[in-house]
């Protein structure tokens, strides 16, 4: 008897998964973009990526398959997988092709069903990364001294911005910088070495923090890993300090400097002096992508520097030297028992080789002879006289050719003189006395002139009033000699800007 034949097994059903190919500072797709679908198909060398082709308000649906061969080096962050591919866009920029499951979950199970062949730099840069993440625990985590110094330098820029008048784009008024801690070395070596420090945290302008900080982000959360929390933030503010030495010694005061960039220059210097160092603990797939990377950061930034002139070169290569020096001097391999060995060492040398950078510096810092808080008293004093005694000089000279003229008996001048000339030069007098300024530096001799000038002022008035009342050549004539020398006063004083 014939058996009956079976019948035949349903074919196996394509495997879906909703994706997304860019989330918030997440990776871009170089294909495609916004939300679309996995899918693996049945037969299991067959996957379907499609969502909307990439570019700029684009909302063409687009698909794309790749075979198995199509598809190596699986890798999983998280929720996100990335794979290297030679098709589409991703395969001629070499870049990763990159999308976004719902979890992390899901991600693990899209991977599973993905090919799993792989290359030689592919596994280096995976052992590599595992070795990172056994020394430095969570690759991303959200409390890292990276991520601080870029809030700390957030909420500084707020405040001067918003605050302390410090203008969120352009730089319209110094004064904030020069009062609250920009960078100068006749303000600096006066006594205010704190703005070493303070310069590091102040920028010119949102662009300004946001160029800055991007670079900070890109470098120091792996140099962070390489080096340790403690041993990196000593590099960082070493290599800002040792950046703001340089300035001062090359700009003297010429120039007011803040800003990040000379410590995130000693930041790239350090990986840069790490990878000198313990280059064969990188393996050929990191190493030669990150030298690459470091020397075009440096050498670009270093030639914008160079043709323009408000950029503080000085800061970039005091920065990036002292990174050098620390990184070579403080690097260690990623052997978790070697590093424990070794860490405590490498931070005292940090230290050492940091206090010895910033003794040479400080040593080596122009002074100048005059302070700068002294200089900001006087010209907001000065300010505030200059433009009143310039309308009541052109009064004076007014009613002197109008006297000339009409030789009246001269009581129009005489009340000029009693009721406004001489009131406002006496509180000119007592403004410049009541000045806080240090003896024998330049603000205060220039007030000794200053002061001569004013009384010069006043004697000559006497003289001019006894002129006109009497109508006396003889005291307009001393009044002419005396205005004179006060004119030469005050020439004097514009001589020595």
């Amino acid at each position: 008897m014939d058996l009956e034949q079976a019948p035949p097994s349903p074919a196996a059903p394509d495997v879906s998964f909703p994706i997304a190919y860019q989330v918030l500072f997440g990776i871009p797709n170089p294909d495609l973009q916004g939300r679309g679908a996995f899918v693996a198909v049945a037969g299991g060398d067959a996957f379907r990526f499609s969502g909307r082709k990439r570019g700029f308000f684009s909302r063409t649906a687009m698909e794309i398959e790749f075979s198995g061969d199509d598809i190596r080096n699986v890798a999983i962050a998280g929720r996100a997988v990335q794979f290297s591919t030679s098709r589409g866009r991703a395969g001629s920029a070499h870049q990763p092709f990159v999308f976004f499951c719902r979890d992390a979950a899901t991600a693990r199970a899209v991977a599973d069903l993905l090919p799993k062949t792989v290359d030689g730099d592919f596994v280096e840069n995976t052992n590599f990364q595992e070795k990172l993440h056994r020394i430095s625990g969570d690759p991303f985590p959200m409390v890292s001294v990276t991520n601080l110094i870029i809030a700390i330098n957030a909420v500084v820029f707020l405040a001067m911005a918003g605050f302390l008048g410090a203008g969120w784009v352009d730089v319209t008024d110094l004064t904030p910088y020069i009062r609250y801690g920009a960078n100068n070395a006749a303000a600096t070596t006066d006594g205010e070495w704190w703005r070493l420090l303070t310069s590091m945290f102040m920028h010119f302008g949102v662009l300004h923090l946001v160029l800055n900080m991007w670079a900070l982000f890109l470098c120091g959360r792996l140099v962070e890993r390489l080096q340790g929390r403690v041993l990196y933030g000593t590099t960082y503010l070493a290599s800002g300090i040792g950046g703001g030495l340089l300035s001062l010694i090359w700009h003297g005061d010429k120039l007011w400097s803040a800003g990040a960039s000379g410590a995130i220059f000693g930041v790239y210097g350090a990986l840069l002096g790490y990878m000198v160092k313990e280059k064969h603990a990188l393996p050929r797939a990191v190493f030669r992508p990150l030298m690459k990377s470091t020397l075009i950061f440096a050498g670009y930034n270093l030639f914008y520097g160079m043709v323009h002139p408000h950029i503080d070169n000085a800061a970039h290569l005091g920065g990036l030297a002292t990174g050098i020096v620390l990184g070579w001097l403080t690097a260690m391999p990623l052997d978790q028992t070697v590093r424990a060995s070794l860490g405590a060492g490498k931070l005292r040398l940090a230290v050492i080789a940091s206090a010895l950078i910033v003794g040479i510096g400080v040593a080596a810092a122009p002074r100048f002879d005059y302070s700068v808080r002294e200089e900001l008293a006087w010209d907001e004093t000065i300010k505030g006289l200059a433009d009143t005694e310039h309308t009541l000089v052109t009064r004076q000279n007014a009613a002197l050719v109008q006297w000339d003229k009409s030789a009246d008996n001269g009581q129009a001048i005489a009340r000029l003189i009693d009721d406004d000339l001489v009131p406002f030069y006496r509180k000119f007098g007592r403004e410049l006395a009541a000045l806080q300024l240090s003896t024998g530096r330049r603000t205060a001799e220039r007030r000794k002139v200053l002061a001569r000038f004013v009384e010069l002022r006043l004697e000559s008035y006497g003289h001019l009033r006894r002129g006109v009342i009497e109508n006396s050549r003889s005291e307009i004539a001393l009044f002419g000699k005396l205005e004179t020398q006060a004119a030469a006063a005050v020439q004097s004083l514009r001589n020595q800007r």
